[in-house]
Formats: C-alpha cells, sequence, structure tokens
C-alpha cells in the first residue's frame, strides 16, 4: 500500500512539475480565446465538429427519407400522370435504408412483393369478388407467399399491398391496375437514386463514436463499486451495480449492430468499397465483452460476501479499492502510463495475500475478486490504447475535442493526482 501511495505522490509531483502540463493549458487556453473570438462562426465549428456522428447518420437519413417520398409523388403525379399513386411514396419511404446494399437487395424484394400482391389480389378478385372470404384468404396466401426466403423480409408488403389493391376496386379497371404497378417501381427507383446519390451512408464513422464511449461507461461502474464497496455493504446496493452493468452490455450489442451495418455499408457504395477499422473494432468489442462480463461476476461476489456478512481484511478492501479507483480515472483522463504501472499492483496483490496463510474460503472470495479486476483493468487498458495508438484513416473518424474539454480534462486529473497523493 504505501508503494502504492509512494507512486501516486510521485505521479502528482511529476505532473505538477512537467512543463508539458502548463504548456499544454497554455495552449488550450490560448486556442479557446481564438476560437471566441471567432463568435458564432467560431462557436458553430466546435459544435459540428462535437455532433454525434450516429444522430447524424440518423437525422440524414431521415431527412433523405422525406425527399424520396416527395420526389416520388412528384414523379408519378406530375411528370408520369399516374392516376392514384399512393404506392410511388409508399414505396420510396420503405426503400430509403441504412446502407446502400440493402436499398438494393430490399427495392428488388418489394418489387417482387408489389407484383405478387397485384396479381394475387386479381386472381382472387376475379374468382371470389371484394368480400371478406377473399380478403382474408387474399393476406393469409400473402403471408405464405412471405415465408418464401427471397422476399421473406417483405410478407406485410404483400399482404397490405393486395388487400388496398382488391379494396380499392383497382382490379375491375385494368388501367388502375397496371398503375399500381407503375407506381411502386416510380417509388422503388426514385428511393434508390435518392439514397444513392445523396450521401450515401458509411456508418463506420458512427460505429467507431459509440464504442469510444464504452470504456469510460464500464469504468463509471467500476468505481461505483469500489467506492460502495465499504464495511456495511448492503447487499441491496449490488443490484444498482448489476443494472449498470446490464446497460454497458446493452450499448455493447448496439455497438456491434453498428459494426454490422458499417461493414455492410461499404458493398456497393460509391464513396468507398471498405469501411474503416473494422477488424479493430471488433477486437475492441470482444476485450470490453469480457470485462462486462468479469464486472458482472464482480458485482455478484461482493453481494454474495455482503449476504454472508463476510468480514473482510480491510488491508485487501482498501488495496483493492485503490487499484480499482485509479484504474477508473486513469481510464477517464486516457492515462496509459498509469494504466499499465497499475499492472505492478496488481501483481503485488495477488503475491502479497498468497504469502498470508488465509483460510480457503478467504482465499477463494479474495482471488476471484483480484481475478475480475485483472480482466476488467486488462480490457479497459487495451480499450484506451486503442483510442491513442490510431492510424491516419482511424483519425479521419474521431471526434476531436474542444480546448475547453481539453483544459477541464487537465484540471481534473490534477486534481485527482492531488488528492491520491495527500491521501
Amino acid at each position: 500500500m504505501k508503494q502504492h501511495e509512494a507512486g501516486a505522490a510521485s505521479t502528482g509531483a511529476a505532473g505538477s512539475t512537467d512543463p508539458a502540463g502548463p504548456m499544454a493549458g497554455a495552449r488550450a487556453r490560448g486556442q479557446a480565446r481564438a476560437d471566441s473570438g471567432g463568435g458564432v462562426l467560431g462557436r458553430l465549428r466546435s459544435r459540428l465538429a462535437h455532433l454525434d456522428p450516429v444522430r447524424v447518420v440518423d437525422l440524414v437519413q431521415t431527412v433523405k427519407t422525406a425527399l424520396a417520398g416527395g420526389l416520388a409523388w412528384w414523379v408519378a403525379t406530375d411528370l408520369a400522370h399516374l392516376d392514384q399513386a399512393f404506392l410511388a411514396p409508399w414505396a420510396a419511404v420503405l426503400v430509403v435504408h441504412s446502407t446502400i446494399y440493402k436499398a438494393v437487395t430490399r427495392g428488388t424484394q418489394q418489387v417482387a412483393a408489389t407484383f405478387f400482391a397485384v396479381f394475387l389480389a386479381f386472381a382472387l378478385g376475379t374468382l371470389l369478388g371484394s368480400g371478406p372470404w377473399a380478403l382474408g384468404l387474399l393476406i393469409l396466401v400473402g403471408y405464405l407467399i412471405g415465408q418464401l426466403r427471397w422476399v421473406k423480409e417483405e410478407a406485410s408488403t404483400i399482404a397490405t399491398t393486395g388487400l388496398v389493391t382488391l379494396a380499392t376496386g383497382s382490379i375491375a379497371q385494368p388501367d388502375l391496375l397496371a398503375s399500381r404497378l407503375i407506381d411502386t417501381a416510380v417509388g422503388v427507383g426514385v428511393g434508390l437514386a435518392v439514397n444513392l446519390l445523396v450521401w450515401p451512408p458509411l456508418r463506420d464513422r458512427a460505429a467507431w463514436s459509440h464504442t469510444e464511449q464504452l470504456p469510460g461507461e464500464l469504468a463509471e461502474v467500476l468505481r461505483k463499486t469500489a467506492e460502495g464497496l465499504g464495511e456495511d455493504l448492503d447487499p441491496r446496493e449490488t443490484k444498482a451495480w448489476v443494472r449498470d452493468i446490464r446497460r454497458v452490455d446493452v450499448h455493447i450489442d448496439e455497438a456491434w449492430r453498428l459494426l454490422w451495418q458499417a461493414k455492410e455499408s461499404g458493398r456497393m457504395n460509391p464513396r468507398r468499397s471498405q469501411p474503416t477499422g473494422t477488424r479493430e473494432l471488433k477486437k475492441v468489442l470482444h476485450q470490453l465483452e469480457q470485462g462486462v462480463a468479469d464486472s458482472l461476476s464482480m458485482a455478484r461476489n461482493v453481494a454474495s460476501s455482503a449476504e454472508d456478512r463476510t468480514d473482510w481484511d480491510p488491508a485487501f478492501r482498501e488495496r483493492w479499492r485503490a487499484i480499482a479507483l485509479s484504474t477508473a480515472d486513469a481510464v477517464q483522463d486516457q492515462d496509459l502510463e498509469t494504466l499499465k504501472g497499475l499492472c505492478d499492483d496488481l501483481e503485488e496483490i495477488t503475491h502479497e495475500f498468497a504469502d498470508a496463510r488465509l483460510s480457503a474460503d478467504e482465499w477463494r472470495e479474495y482471488a476471484g475478486l483480484v481475478m475480475n479486476l485483472r480482466n476488467v483493468h486488462d480490457a479497459l487498458t487495451r480499450a484506451v490504447e486503442w483510442e491513442l495508438e490510431s492510424t491516419p484513416d482511424r483519425r479521419r473518424s474521431k471526434r476531436q475535442l474542444s480546448p475547453q474539454e481539453l483544459l477541464r480534462r487537465e484540471r481534473r486529473s490534477a486534481q485527482r493526482r492531488a488528492s491520491r497523493s495527500g491521501s
């Protein structure tokens, strides 16, 4: 413990005498004054630099969907002079997807589904009329056809398009029947054109941005666990830790979804055939999943200990808490050097308590917590290392911090080092 405190104190002293710290702060303050001098333009540039890529992509897709729907209606009614061209904007809206590849494949499926629906409505309307039996049978057969693998995602399209065609009496008017097919073709064509020509989406930046937030979330869970690990811990308090850990796990699942979208977004995309760094992203997500699993195991071990009213060795508890808190702080500050230095503390606490001649129950409990903490620390260290050691292509998708945020981080880091050295 003394060695750990001495290392923290020396780190705080080094941080206070290192000329790079004041110089970095001066540069940040100078840049902040330059940005403030830029007035509205400077503030606008700063806000644009900090926009969440995930929300930006979703917002652009929403605008593109609205544009495709309106444009399809204009083409179908004003240019093609089609009557009741409601299927054109509907098809266009359905075709504008998150990736070009999915837009093409779903567009093809939608055209096929519309043809199935129109001919099915024509056949059943001719045989049974437009009564309830015909409508019910049309929906049944439409969903059965939709079980085919190559139109499975458009089962509802077959049923609803056939239902609208039959209910509106289009089968009695060959011109309207042909118009339904042309409407759909126009809508699909316009939707594909808008998705292809208006900023074709690449989801890699959104995937990187979302993943960059995960180490901080996991570190915050580790901090809460360490701060709450007192002598009179209530087992019910650990439920909040478990909820937070599961929330991080859900966010990792969202990152995986964005990763697969990023890989798919490069297919057929004129902007770039291969998204940036998806292989690196997969490794980081696997490591963070391991960190979440060990965090959950850690929380459950602590909860079990609290329920059994186990008396912990005070020295072990304080050493474990100190390492956990230092890990969380270093992740928040992206202090890779401190994270690597904590590996020595983990080795030290392992050897120290291995030689303490503890009982089997005590050693099993302590060893489990040390192993959990080591795995979480390793996952977070690799994640921070991944964020800092970026390639030129990787920097393209990394959000830049504002000078004000850099200054706040520097002050926060200095305060933590000072508090650690004082304690």
